[in-house]
C-alpha cells in the first residue's frame, strides 16, 4: 500500500516557526530566506487542508490545528532523530563545517580540537568564524550559537551546550601584590574595559558597580568592539574586563589574567551556547559525537575554574 506522506521539507520549516513564532527566526535557522519558509509552510497547508498559522502584522500565532499538529510533529521528528544513525549517514561521511563566533573559537574552541581530533580521528572538522545567523553566511553542518534561554530547548535540530558563569578579569601586574581585590570598592581606582553597543545585565559594568554597592557616573577605560579584544587588552594589563568562564579558563590557568575580586559573586550568564545542525543532519552519528564532545569539554572547563584549575 503506498503512503500518503507529507513532504518532508515543509515539515522542517513549520517546525521551525513554530518553535520561534517568527518566519524571520525560522528563515536564520534553516538558512533561506523568510519568503521560501513561508512558501514552504503554505504547501504543508495545502497538503493537510487545514491553517496552521495565525499571520499577524507583526508575528505569527499557531491555529488550533496548528498547535495539535506541532505537538505530534514533535514527537514524531524526535523518533527519527532516535533511528538507527548509520541507516541516515551520507556513504563517506568524515567532515563537518562547523561554525563559532571568533572570540569563542579563538580563547576556548580551537585549542581543544586536538583533543577532540586524538579521540575521534575518523572525524574531521573544518571550522569556519561566524559571527551571526544571518543568511549569506557560509554552508556550516554545526553552528555553535548564543542564544536565549526560552530559544535554547532541545529539539531535532539542536542542542544546549552550556551556560557560562560571569565575572570581572585583568592582569595580575595591575593588582597590589598580584592578588584579587578583597575590597570592592578598589575597582574604582582601575581603568574599567567596556564591550561596545551599550551592554546590559551581567556585560554592563554600570550592573557591575550597583550590585558590589559602588556609585559612578561612567565606567573610565577603553571601549572595545567584542569580547575578544577585551580579553586581549585585560591580559595586556590595560584594565578590568567582565570575562566568560569558557573563554577566560585558559588563561587563568596560565596566570596571564585571575579573578579582579576576592569574594564578589559571579553572574550566570543569561543567554546559553547551543549547537544547531542542518536537517539533513538529524541523527547523523558524527554530528552528535561532536555536539556531545563540546558539552562535555564545556563542562570540564567550568568544573576546573570552580575548583581553581582549568584544564
Amino acid at each position: 500500500m503506498t503512503r500518503r506522506l507529507p513532504p518532508f521539507g515543509p515539515l522542517i520549516a513549520f517546525d521551525a516557526v513554530a518553535r520561534h513564532r517568527s518566519f524571520t527566526r525560522a528563515a536564520d535557522e534553516l538558512g533561506v530566506t523568510q519568503s521560501a519558509v513561508s512558501h514552504q509552510v503554505r504547501r504543508l497547508e495545502d497538503f493537510l487542508g487545514v491553517q496552521l498559522l495565525k499571520r499577524l502584522n507583526p508575528g505569527v500565532e499557531l491555529s488550533d490545528d496548528g498547535a495539535k499538529f506541532q505537538g505530534e510533529l514533535a514527537t514524531h521528528l524526535d523518533g527519527i532523530a532516535g533511528l538507527e544513525p548509520s541507516l541516515r549517514r551520507r556513504p563517506g561521511r568524515q567532515t563537518l563545517r562547523v561554525g563559532a563566533g571568533s572570540s569563542l573559537a579563538a580563547w576556548w574552541l580551537v585549542r581543544r580540537l586536538r583533543s577532540f581530533r586524538a579521540l575521534h580521528s575518523d572525524i574531521e572538522i573544518d571550522f569556519v568564524p561566524v559571527e551571526s545567523e544571518a543568511v549569506g553566511e557560509p554552508s556550516l553542518d554545526v553552528r555553535i550559537l548564543w542564544t536565549t534561554l526560552a530559544e535554547s530547548r532541545a529539539t531535532s535540530l539542536q542542542a544546549s551546550l552550556f551556560r557560562e558563569r560571569v565575572f570581572p578579569v585583568c592582569a595580575p601586574s595591575i593588582l597590589p601584590r598580584g592578588r584579587p581585590l578583597s575590597d570592592p570598592a578598589a575597582l574604582l581606582d582601575l581603568p574599567l574595559i567596556q564591550k561596545r553597543h551599550t551592554p546590559s545585565g551581567e556585560w554592563s559594568w554600570a550592573t557591575w558597580l550597583r550590585k558590589l554597592g559602588l556609585k559612578r557616573a561612567e565606567p573610565r577605560g577603553l571601549v572595545l568592539g567584542d569580547m575578544g579584544l577585551c580579553l586581549t587588552a585585560a591580559v595586556e594589563g590595560a584594565g578590568v574586563a567582565i570575562g566568560r568562564s569558557l573563554l577566560v579558563a585558559d588563561a587563568i590557568s596560565d596566570g596571564r589574567l585571575v579573578p579582579a575580586l576576592a569574594t564578589a559573586p559571579d553572574m550566570l550568564s543569561t543567554k546559553v551556547h547551543i549547537a544547531r545542525w542542518s536537517p539533513d543532519l538529524i541523527g547523523d552519528r558524527n554530528t552528535q559525537v561532536l555536539v556531545s564532545w563540546l558539552a562535555q569539554a564545556a563542562e570540564e572547563t567550568s568544573r576546573g575554574v570552580s575548583n581553581g584549575s582549568p584544564p
